[in-house]
């Protein structure tokens, strides 16, 4: 906001007697205020007012997380600094192999930023205030202080950083990971933002002196800013101090035999007890050998001694205290405190909890008395009842009210703000954009009405009496906000397969077929050294391939997770499937072509520019667009308005955005007078469209109607009448819509959803129906880049690549599969009115799986759904689980991909073993989709004889809590098995036997050749140098990173190219060798 529209607005609220007595009080020592009177949308500017008054930041003790989230985007409008929300972290009370850390490093990156004087304000739920935080002078003594110049062991280094909950990784990628690699250290520290990017920190020694301190890129691994001192946070809250460790395992046992004796005393059963002393038995051991496991959290009575809570923390940092509602602040701890009894009571029955663990988290009478000590202090309330005050503190009222509603009611409007200018007001609007500001600008201008109008966005107002102050949000004005958040934007992830390349995985060499990778072999020939590649064929021949000729292989992945055969050297099968598989890409590319050129022949309607309505609802979207979208969206829009017919596929996963973009077409569409179709493959998915299209063109004059099972007959017989009349302007349905009856009068845009579900026999009609109407055709199938560059002279495409801005991530535990948490997990989510996914991938049992359920939950509503049952029953199901008929859905992997259920926030998947990466990957992105906090549950049969390659699965699922390098291999694969569903059955096969990588290379080549595209000879020229010429293994330890630099190094086409490989060999790895030197000069030189 600009300074000059917030000194005017401070004038205006100082001339209230009321705000000024309060000024003048929060002067005082030991002030406590009871603020009464402000609507919600008036605290946070009260926030925000009083602290620039009295020099200190703002800190909200608000209700719950809702609340929180609200605050945090009115403050962010009126702060320039970052608002930070202290979110409340789940406890680790059950042992679990592996759980995602997001949320603990985003909290320990905010405790460094508050201590550091790094941020606008801060808004902290009423259940964090409640959980134990090590003390700001024991958090500080675990900050690494570095200083170019400064004596530091790279040894000592490295292991206070793990011990302070870094992950030492061969790549740093995420957040509180580190790499060393010789004399370089590269660390990435957390943000405290919810859509902060993390900042990577790369150190340079020279010997033990700190040589160089720069910031890099974790994306791209190189480093950019020099800096002369960094502070590296701890990521992990619980510290317990390694020289104490035999002390605290001691105490635990103790605790635990204390506990398993006051339980026989009380008459519990002797399983209890020894229950009780083997939990307390296994935690001493781990703890006495240093390792760390999530369930430490159980611990914290003991690790912590004199813990703090946030307040603490907010008020050693001098912030001003606000309670938002106390009432409701203590109603929300209640009901937290309530929930951990609870929890603890029914694991304390059956000896899996220890009655220490009641001291995990401090009691609502414990942040009473940290309230106590806190000064200054206020409490804003809307009304002053009972039980909603700070007790024995003076009370001031603010006579103020929330603004009201203005869309549709501009004259309203208008009226009203004339009415406050005469009157010696000031009006301030939030627009929310630029385009908006000018609007309004506009509209007031006429009316020679100037009030103050601003481009940020701020969901609601308020009306100020007694300052003469009126303030309009954003939702008041224009019924729709568009939140201003940082834009992030990712080129996608790149997936580079060569550095992801271990030996023992299937290579593709070109001419001579499937081999298996066997590592690097440094071998001398004729007196000097080179690195080779070792590639086993069938028959256990060998190649040794040298690393110039790199290019030449490819990582083999295939459409399944089959392991492909060995090819034989110099036989003659290689050679025949690769003909074999030309000749079917020929087939393809050839029929795909001249279905193009048929298409393109046709003449179709040329929709006229956007009006100004397409600019309004476009407004309207209550989200920030990814730059995908907004790019997706102009390619449609291009189409539309040229006289070529359209036929455009839209890939992207679920939440990504594709129906915005679908939307807007269909918008467009109606406004230039034609109809358009939304095709669904399934009636639930059809209803799904139906009521979010009638929800977002509301206020618009577009009829829309539906056409499905699910719609009663009037509505079917009105919808058919409108579509033959031209009175409706949008049908929404399922195949019903290809039905004899079905007559449209002018029908302009077909948008079909998930194509590849529909049968040959529906395509060809609709292609017989409509041949001239753009089609827009929807694919939650991620599409491969590489296929999409290669299809990109034949098939109209548009990607969204980019997640949506504010997903928040799934809090994920990997573990032995326990009857009891499973049964707590769903517990939690139904008493918090949610649903649960629980996955159970075996048709033959799934029906016995959720009679042990209900057996487990009584009372529970358990449904079941999968693959094999009738369409029909099973669209009901699904639908009456969408309209919270049942609590669980005990299902198969078929959980419905397009359809969005908000309310399912935990999925419980057993035997996860079973499933591949990629399976896993697109489950857990099941749930997640709402403003709550979603868990998801990975489980394996306890004590299972795994087989090597489950064993390899699950330790990539333990990597799989958190974003990593695995994952997108497991992206990779996915997109491989989507690029078989796009190409049909028989390329599917052509992919399978030669590799995903030389299919796309063969494709693009023979578009080339049919389009007439001659392509550019390669000259490759040999040169036999009589020296070493090798990336040493002393200088890249790794082999994949060394892969990667040969790669690299092969790549060298220009100076400019040759300049930037020793750049960055220097950036990340130090002085390059004199024959790694050689080798980049070999290939400037070739």
């Amino acid at each position: 906001m600009q300074t000059q529209v917030s000194d005017l607005i401070r004038q205006h609220m100082a001339a209230d007697p009321a705000f000024s007595r309060l000024v003048k009080g929060l002067r005082g020592k030991n002030a406590a205020f009871t603020v009464a009177g402000p609507p919600d949308s008036l605290k946070s500017w009260l926030a925000w007012q009083l602290g620039a008054e009295t020099g200190r930041r703002p800190c909200l003790l608000v209700a719950d997380e809702l609340r929180a989230r609200t605050v945090a985007a009115d403050l962010a409008a009126l702060v320039d600094d970052p608002v930070l929300i202290f979110r409340p972290r789940d406890l680790n009370l059950t042992d679990a192999e592996a759980s995602s850390r997001e949320m603990e490093m985003q909290r320990m990156a905010i405790l460094g930023q508050l201590l550091d004087d790094r941020c606008g304000a801060l808004v902290i739920p009423a259940a964090a205030a409640l959980q134990k935080l090590p003390s700001a002078p024991l958090f500080q003594a675990r900050f690494l202080h570095c200083r170019v110049g400064q004596k530091l062991d790279l040894d000592d280094c490295a292991r206070q950083l793990i011990r302070n909950g870094y992950e030492h990784m061969r790549l740093t990628d995420g957040p509180g990971q580190f790499a060393r690699r010789g004399d370089i250290l590269d660390v990435v520290i957390p943000s405290a933002e919810d859509d902060g990017d993390p900042e990577g920190f790369r150190l340079s020694f020279f010997d033990n002196e700190i040589d160089a301190i720069k910031r890099f890129d974790p994306q791209s691994q190189r480093s950019s800013t020099m800096l002369q001192a960094i502070s590296i946070p701890p990521v992990r809250e619980l510290l317990p101090d390694p020289n104490q460790k035999d002390d605290l395992a001691a105490r635990i046992l103790a605790c635990g035999e204390s506990a398993a004796q006051t339980a026989l005393a009380n008459g519990a059963a002797r399983e209890t007890a020894v229950s009780m002393r083997q939990l307390a038995g296994k935690d001493a051991e781990r703890v006495s050998q240093n390792v760390h496991f999530a369930a430490l959290d159980r611990w914290i009575g003991l690790v912590q001694p004199k813990p703090v809570c946030i307040l603490d923390y907010a008020r050693e940092a001098g912030c001003l205290i606000f309670l938002d509602e106390p009432l409701r602040i203590r109603n929300r701890i209640d009901a937290a405190q309530a929930d951990l009894d609870e929890r603890l009571r029914a694991m304390l029955t059956k000896g899996q909890a220890l009655p220490q663990w009641s001291e995990v988290a401090f009691r609502g009478d414990d942040l009473a008395l940290c309230l106590d000590r806190t000064r200054p202090l206020l409490s804003l309330s809307q009304l002053a009842s009972p039980g909603n005050t700070l007790p024995d503190t003076p009370l001031i009222t603010l006579q103020a009210r929330p603004s009201d509603g203005y869309r549709g009611r501009e004259a309203k409007l208008l009226d009203e703000a004339a009415d406050w200018m005469r009157q010696s007001w000031t009006l301030v609007l939030f627009a929310g954009s630029q385009h908006r500001r000018d609007r309004l600008s506009q509209l007031f201008g006429e009316k020679g009405i100037r009030p103050q109008i601003e481009p940020d966005s701020l969901p609601r107002g308020f009306i100020w009496p007694a300052a003469r102050l009126a303030v309009l949000g954003t939702l008041d004005v224009f019924g729709s906000e568009r939140p201003a958040r940082r834009r992030r934007h990712g080129d996608g992830i790149k997936i580079d397969l060569f550095s992801d390349l271990v030996p023992g995985e299937m290579v593709v060499h070109e001419a001579h077929g499937i081999g298996r990778y066997d590592g690097l072999v440094n071998m001398e020939n004729n007196g000097t050294r080179r690195d080779y590649l070792k590639i086993t064929y069938a028959g256990d021949d060998s190649l040794y391939i040298p690393m110039e000729s790199l290019d030449q292989i490819q990582k083999y992945i295939g459409a399944d997770s089959r392991e492909p055969r060995l090819s034989k050297l110099g036989g003659q099968e290689w050679t025949r499937m690769k003909e074999r598989a030309r000749s079917s890409i020929r087939k393809l590319a050839t029929d795909l072509i001249r279905l193009y050129a048929q298409r393109a022949a046709i003449k179709g309607k040329a929709f006229a520019p956007d009006t100004v309505w397409q600019q309004e609802f476009e407004e309207q979207f209550p989200y920030e667009e990814t730059e995908d979208q907004l790019r997706s969206v102009q390619e449609i829009k291009s189409d539309m308005e040229s006289e070529r017919v359209m036929d455009r596929l839209l890939c992207g996963d679920v939440g990504f955005g594709k129906t915005e973009v679908a939307f807007r077409a269909i918008f467009k569409c109606v406004m230039d007078g034609s109809q358009a179709v939304l095709l669904a493959p399934t009636t639930v998915l059809a209803q799904q469209h139906y009521d979010n299209l009638v929800k977002r063109m509301a206020g618009f004059p577009v009829q829309i109607g539906l056409l499905s099972r699910f719609a009663a007959e009037a509505m079917q017989k009105n919808t058919l009448s409108g579509l033959m009349h031209g009175k409706v302007d949008v049908a929404v349905g399922t195949h019903r819509l290809l039905s004899q009856d079905v007559r449209l009068k002018k029908l302009g845009l077909l948008v079909i959803d998930e194509e590849q579900r529909f049968g040959v026999d529906h395509k060809e009609k609709l292609k017989a129906l409509w041949p001239d109407v753009d089609v827009l055709t929807l694919s939650a199938t991620p599409i491969p880049r590489t296929l999409h560059m290669a299809m990109s002279g034949i098939r109209d495409i548009s990607v969204l690549e980019e997640p949506p801005h504010d997903r928040r991530p799934v809090q994920t535990y990997v573990m032995e599969y326990d009857r009891d948490l499973v049964a707590e997990a769903i517990l939690r989510e139904i008493s918090r009115q949610g649903q649960v996914f629980y996955l159970y991938n075996d048709t033959r049992r799934i029906v016995e799986k959720a009679a042990e359920l209900e057996q487990l939950l009584p009372g529970a509503r358990i449904v079941c759904a999968h693959g094999k049952m009738n369409e029909k029953l099973l669209e009901d199901i699904i639908s009456g689980f969408i309209g919270q008929e049942s609590d669980i859905l005990v299902c198969t992997t078929i959980i419905e991909s397009g359809i969005d259920m908000p309310n399912v926030n935990t999925i419980i998947v057993e035997d996860a073993d079973r499933l591949g990466l990629a399976q896993l990957y697109q489950l857990r992105g099941r749930v997640g989709r709402s403003d709550r906090q979603a868990y998801a549950y990975i489980t394996y049969r306890r004590d299972k004889a795994l087989t090597e390659i489950a064993e390899k699965r699950l330790a990539a699922i333990r990597d799989f809590t958190e974003l990593g390098a695995g994952f997108k291999i497991a992206l990779r694969d996915l997109e491989v098995r989507g690029a078989g569903n796009l190409l049909g059955a028989e390329q599917h096969g052509q992919l399978e036997a030669i590799g995903y990588d030389l299919y796309c290379r063969m494709l693009e080549e023979t578009i080339q050749e049919l389009q007439g595209h001659v392509p550019a000879s390669k000259i490759s020229a040999v040169i036999d140098l009589d020296i070493d010429a090798f990336v040493a293994r002393r200088y890249i330890p790794d082999e994949g990173q060394r892969m990667d630099m040969y790669r690299r190094i092969a790549d060298i086409r220009t100076f400019a190219d040759y300049q930037d490989v020793l750049d960055e060999c220097l950036d990340r790895f130090g002085d390059p060798p004199p024959e790694t030197m050689a080798l980049a000069d070999i290939a400037y030189i070739r």
